[in-house]
């Protein structure tokens, strides 16, 4: 599960029918309305934009190739969670998914939680889900990386970990090459 819209876990190796991404995603399209509960792959509508643009006066040459909503005509935008507007069918299925998987885990379950970057921007995609699953599998543990509200609920302590840094940081102390001291040198 995820907040970020940008299809990195995809493009990262991650099996997209495996990542649930709630808020939506760039690289997808919907009727502005909408009219339909529909999204469209966002490389088609870019390729004919891009086809039809003149670099020199930023100017779209074709007027056909700005993209219009297949089914009433109207107005397109990006697929992501803006307002009560959003077309979120394309994400039901893995979000359904995950809860059944969640629903026959056992209660002794040994699942950790990371957690990266997740704010009070939009707290019920990721921050609260999280500590509600370490609440509800006793032996579940969240490590929560993030520089500006690393804080976790008292009623957690002793399950979870605050991380206070950058994830980036984190990720690159993590992936750095370490020096490992030779055991057979004295020093």
């Amino acid at each position: 599960m995820t907040s970020n819209v940008d299809a990195l876990f995809a493009r990262g190796g991650f099996a997209p029918d495996r990542v649930f991404t709630p808020q939506g995603d760039y690289g997808r399209y919907q009727c502005a309305t909408p009219c339909i509960p529909s999204t469209w792959d966002s490389r088609p509508l870019i390729t004919r934009l891009l086809a039809a643009y003149d670099p020199a006066t930023g100017a779209v040459t074709d007027p056909s190739a700005l993209p219009r909503c297949p089914n009433c005509g109207g107005e397109v935008e990006i697929n992501v969670r803006i307002g009560p507007e959003f077309v979120d069918t394309p994400y039901l299925p893995a979000g359904r998914r995950l809860q059944q998987w969640l629903g026959t885990a056992h209660v002794d379950t040994r699942l950790l939680i990371l957690e990266f970057g997740a704010g009070f921007n939009t707290p019920g995609v990721v921050r609260w889900p999280g500590e509600h699953l370490t609440r509800h599998f006793p032996h579940a543990r969240l490590v929560r990386v993030n520089s500006t509200h690393p804080e976790t609920p008292a009623d957690l302590s002793g399950r979870t970990l605050p991380v206070p840094v950058e994830a980036g940081d984190l990720l690159d102390a993590l992936t750095l090459p370490h020096l490992t001291p030779d055991p057979t040198e004295t020093p």
